[in-house]
């Protein structure tokens, strides 16, 4: 939103709020804010659109593809890598339902890989 509004585009807080609701879209954010810079490059208005596409593509597009991944590993103990591989895979085999599917699917099989390391490691109580 604050990107849109920078660039004077009419109604940034819609803009924002429609491109918030996209990026639950793998790439979805991009179907919001390529068409405004086009637009704007249609107008003639060179440097906002380079702007938006700069600002889309460093500030929201790391916020989407970095700290969501970041946020999602915190609670499960996760390596933020592996969320992020997770993530990317699940979209790659899944399409937009692997956004869910891949760190569902990581994280079962890291509990299972935990489980199964600590009962090699107790001793066996059966001898």
């Amino acid at each position: 939103m604050l990107g849109y509004w920078i660039v004077g585009l009419p109604a940034p807080v819609l803009l924002g709020i429609v491109t918030g609701l996209a990026a639950v879209i793998p790439f979805g954010v991009g179907l919001i804010w390529i068409p405004a810079a086009v637009s704007l490059l249609a107008a003639g208005f060179w440097g906002k659109a380079l702007f938006l596409t700069a600002w889309s593509l460093g500030v929201v597009g790391l916020i989407d593809n970095f700290l969501r991944p970041l946020f999602i590993s915190g609670p499960a103990r996760i390596p933020f890598i592996l969320v992020f591989f997770g993530v990317m895979g699940g979209l790659l085999v899944f399409g937009p339902l692997g956004l869910v599917l891949g760190p569902v699917f990581l994280a079962v099989l890291l509990a299972l890989w935990r489980q199964g390391r600590e009962a090699l490691l107790e001793p066996d109580e059966a001898a």
